[in-house]
């Protein structure tokens, strides 16, 4: 049931973030530094949400935050903006270096969250005897 939960979550999210057409306030980044502006922007705002899910949260539901964040940036750009090129990342030239840079990030958050969730679940059964 948890796996059915973070499918649908997944899809879920992924299809409200590509339906919405927000502006920023009106803003609109119309030059190559104000997209990548923008764009590290967001990359901002998941940092801040890691720190703080980091923080305050089990370590189990950080490795799954990383994991989600990281599955997100690979499959979607991969998927959605390579295979079926429905958008991209921004309206210039410079998503073709940021979508690989991203594509390779999210396979690095994916590979890191699990490695380090296999650890802890490892470490913490070694601790209670199992």
């Amino acid at each position: 049931m948890r796996i059915l939960g973070a499918i649908a979550g997944f899809f879920t999210v992924d299809f409200l973030f590509h339906i919405i057409d927000a502006l920023a306030f009106g803003m609109k980044a119309n030059t190559a530094p104000e997209r990548i502006g923008a764009v590290g922007f967001g990359i901002l705002i998941l940092l801040i949400l890691m720190t703080l899910f980091y923080r305050f949260f089990s370590k189990s539901f950080f490795h799954g935050f990383i994991v989600a964040t990281g599955l997100f940036l690979s499959f979607d750009i991969v998927v959605f903006h390579w295979i079926f090129q429905l958008h991209r990342i921004t309206s210039g030239p410079e998503a073709n270096w940021l979508e690989p840079l991203f594509v390779v990030g999210g396979t690095c958050l994916l590979l890191y969250g699990i490695r380090r969730e296999r650890t802890f679940r490892i470490s913490e059964n070694k601790e209670i005897g199992l």
